[in-house]
């Protein structure tokens, strides 16, 4: 399977997983902010897969410029920062060339997802936000690459590490954004951007995988 099809194979999983999703990720937004995270992502994801099934890209580049644009197209603060995050995956993928996929690479894309997210929105691994599970999913990856695990254990591993960092911010207390504004209210939940980031990297995981196996 060429690199652009497998990108496409798991972009449209990583859509699906979110659109299947979106009742649980409204209700885990109601809990701390205004409960539309769920239609957001599901919004977003509908017109990533129309625009995989219509107007496909022909490189990774294009794919990743297409990710930044419709979940910018759906706005607010997820919106913005998932932009962000693609077009910083775009830049490297640009400037990659190209080359195959390895388990440092899965790491190193991590990397550059939690700077630009960090960087962008300001909030921090504890902050109980999306960083929590993308800082889960880099250390992990991290960790999996350097014992010399390919693409796939790369990302089975950021994908444990993603939901393991989503699961923390039930004990956290929100200290960046709406969700702030209630103090201890806002421990005892799961962050529902971190539960879509570690829902979209599962998917995303399992898709590669089963390509693999194909």
């Amino acid at each position: 399977m060429s690199q652009i099809a497998k990108a496409l194979q798991v972009t449209k999983a990583g859509a699906i997983a979110l659109e299947v999703a979106t009742g649980e990720l409204c209700a885990l937004d109601s809990v701390a902010g205004d409960g539309d995270h769920g239609f957001a992502m599901g919004t977003a994801a509908k017109a990533i897969r129309h625009r995989l099934a219509h107007d496909p890209p022909s490189d990774v580049p294009g794919l990743l410029d297409l990710l930044a644009e419709q979940f910018g197209a759906v706005g607010g603060s997820m919106g913005a920062l998932l932009s962000v995050a693609f077009s910083a995956l775009e830049e490297r993928a640009a400037a990659d060339g190209g080359g195959a996929l390895t388990g440092q690479a899965v790491a190193d894309c991590l990397a550059a997802v939690l700077e630009a997210l960090t960087e962008f929105g300001g909030a921090k691994p504890g902050d109980k936000t999306i960083v929590d599970a993308v800082a889960g999913a880099h250390a992990a990856a991290a960790a999996a690459a350097s014992r010399g695990a390919d693409a796939a254990q790369t990302l089975s591993a950021a994908a444990a590490g993603a939901n393991a960092g989503a699961e923390s911010t039930a004990g956290m207390v929100a200290r960046i954004g709406r969700a702030s504004r209630l103090g201890e209210r806002s421990r005892g939940s799961v962050d529902a951007g971190a539960r879509s980031c570690a829902l979209v990297l599962t998917a995303v995981a399992d898709a590669y995988i089963s390509g693999d196996d194909a």
